[in-house]
């Protein structure tokens, strides 16, 4: 991996796709083991995208980004798409405590969705990580 300050971040289109396939899979452990009384009624797409209590897809997702971006640096979805994250001082491994501080502030949105000229999220900026392609073009 290159030196990670001179690494350029990856774009909201391969962002925004790994967001979205670790949501999917939170929201099948939380229709699975979470399940609302309200999704019973839907079809099986319904079940799965509606029937898991909200708080808990939250929680299980804040809980699997947590524990994969301290210790491996890349989430499920991340890890498909060719992205990893990584701390701006060049340390081997993100660490607990800035994987939690990056968790807390994406689980918040407005961080999230607020870049910089590097494109970088200000929950990166603030825990001194950023989100870089491991594979291909930075684009996406």
């Amino acid at each position: 991996m290159p030196d990670a300050p001179t690494t350029p971040s990856a774009y909201l289109g391969r962002r925004m796709v790994g967001l979205g396939i670790d949501w999917l899979l939170c929201l099948l452990i939380s229709a699975a083991f979470f399940p609302t009384e309200a999704a019973a009624s839907g079809n099986a797409v319904e079940r799965v995208v509606t029937g898991g209590d909200p708080l808990a897809t939250l929680g299980i997702w804040a809980v699997q980004h947590l524990v994969l971006v301290a210790t491996i640096g890349t989430t499920i979805g991340h890890r498909l798409l060719g992205l990893r994250v990584v701390r701006d001082d060049g340390a081997a491994f993100v660490g607990v405590a800035k994987a939690a501080l990056r968790t807390i502030l994406l689980a918040l949105v407005i961080p999230a969705v607020v870049w910089d000229e590097e494109r970088r999220g200000m929950h990166d900026r603030a825990a001194g990580t950023r989100l870089v392609a491991t594979r291909g073009a930075a684009r996406g």
